[in-house]
């Protein structure tokens, strides 16, 4: 479905990517571990047309979509939570998700459903849904981050840190999103600190140093390789 194909990224003078290649199939869970500033966060930019890659490939579907703008690779079925969740503080949650929801073809009963299979999952933001999302904790903006990303009904979500500073509580509530999104078909590139979480719910792993993918195999296989772990990951 995705695939990055010697993918190399600079931000200024300064070279981030080097020959990124990485692959997601259909409804596939796959996890892109890495210490800080590895390059993780820059392959879910450079996907998404947040950075411009000076060489490689990306595509999606079999169609070449190298450094499209965001909103056109929202419109394919790419979905995107950023690490800084980047929701619209002043709006409320209801208003936030519909800037996922007003779309010229979706009609009012399905926009209704929609909203309806999100508060299932997230049922605070029911309960929160005429309060402005920048007083939202931090767990709770995660949410709305995820379900706004859903509205857009997605074919994959590109998930960037999304357990990050949250408390055990919100980290297995996220998990179990990801499960859900799984289940219903939705392929997911999750970035992650959390490597215990990624090993649960990926089924392929990738791990980046220094801007450069340094091994690849499934979570299984890794999960029973503590050498390649604490090479990488210090853990």
């Amino acid at each position: 479905m995705l695939a990055l194909e010697n993918v190399h990224t600079y931000y200024g003078k300064s070279h981030v990517l080097h020959g990124v290649s990485i692959r997601v199939e259909a409804g596939e869970v796959v996890g892109l571990l890495g210490r800080n500033g590895v390059g993780k966060s820059t392959t879910l930019k450079t996907i998404m047309g947040l950075v411009r890659p000076s060489a490689g490939r990306i595509s999606f579907e079999g169609q070449d979509i190298t450094g499209l703008a965001p909103h056109r690779l929202a419109r394919l079925g790419i979905g995107y939570v950023p690490e800084d969740r980047r929701i619209f503080r002043l709006l409320t949650v209801l208003e936030n998700l519909r800037t996922g929801l007003d779309r010229a073809e979706v009609t009012p009963s399905r926009r209704q459903e929609l909203l309806e299979k999100v508060y299932a999952s997230f049922p605070v933001l029911r309960e929160r849904r005429h309060q402005a999302g920048g007083t939202l904790s931090g767990g709770e903006q995660q949410m709305l981050a995820i379900a706004r990303a859903m509205m857009l009904e997605p074919k994959i979500v590109l998930l960037d840190e999304p357990t990050e500073g949250l408390m055990p509580r919100m980290v297995a509530h996220i998990r179990e999103i990801i499960d859900v999104l799984h289940r219903d078909a939705v392929a997911i590139l999750l970035v992650e600190q959390n490597v215990p979480l990624t090993l649960a719910v990926a089924g392929r792993v990738y791990i980046m140093e220094k801007g450069a993918v340094r091994h690849h195999a499934t979570a299984t296989e890794l999960g029973a390789n503590a050498a390649v772990i604490h090479q990488y990951l210090g853990v």
